[in-house]
């Protein structure tokens, strides 16, 4: 009875084991290149901009690259990652990951409620689209990075992102459409922060 038991137990967690977030190791500074996609003088000098600019701002950005996720999704992996290294202020919560997965090629950008109002969905899907993915297509990893970092500091510095308006206004609908809304703008939400290239 009890070798029935454990045998069903084994096959019932398996699955979780298999999907079970995998964390990287610890951060040795802003830019931790595990998958070594950077060269070393790119990885010195973004870790140089970054440190300058956390001195100067109080805001965090990290620079993450991994092998792969191991039957992790970006989404879930990137959310994990970014609470297991604290990354930000724990009050002001002004922290923003940069993942990239190389086997899988793979791009998120998961961002601290601090920052959400000014590195939105949208931009975040921006930068992936106009700047990361081109550059990756091309394999020029380390200028994909260093702009996309850099429109980033641009982005919080200024406050704002060029384009989008300050207020989002909702249009005088039926309630009846709320739900579709809620559905629409959480998928968005969800997918508009990560892309492959």
């Amino acid at each position: 009875m009890r070798k029935r038991i454990a045998i069903f137990l084994a096959v019932l967690l398996t699955p979780a084991l298999l999907l079970a977030y995998s964390s990287p190791g610890k951060p040795t500074g802003f830019v931790n290149d595990f998958a070594k996609m950077l060269s070393v003088g790119a990885k010195e000098a973004l870790e140089t901009q970054l440190v300058e600019f956390s001195k100067t701002t109080g805001n965090e950005i990290a620079v993450v690259t991994i092998e792969e996720l191991k039957n992790e999704s970006i989404e879930t992996y990137a959310e994990k990652l970014f609470q297991e290294w604290r990354i930000g202020d724990e009050k002001l919560d002004n922290g923003l990951l940069l993942l990239i997965s190389k086997n899988d090629k793979g791009l998120r950008i998961e961002v601290g409620y601090g920052l959400e109002a000014i590195i939105t969905d949208i931009e975040s899907s921006r930068i992936i689209r106009e700047v990361l993915t081109p550059a990756f297509k091309n394999g020029a990893y380390d200028e994909g990075v260093k702009q996309a970092v850099e429109r980033i500091m641009n982005d919080i510095s200024s406050g704002s992102v060029p384009g989008e308006s300050s207020s989002t206004q909702i249009p005088n609908i039926s309630a009846f459409f709320y739900p579709a809304i809620f559905l629409i703008i959480f998928f968005a939400s969800i997918l508009g922060r990560s892309k492959s290239w």
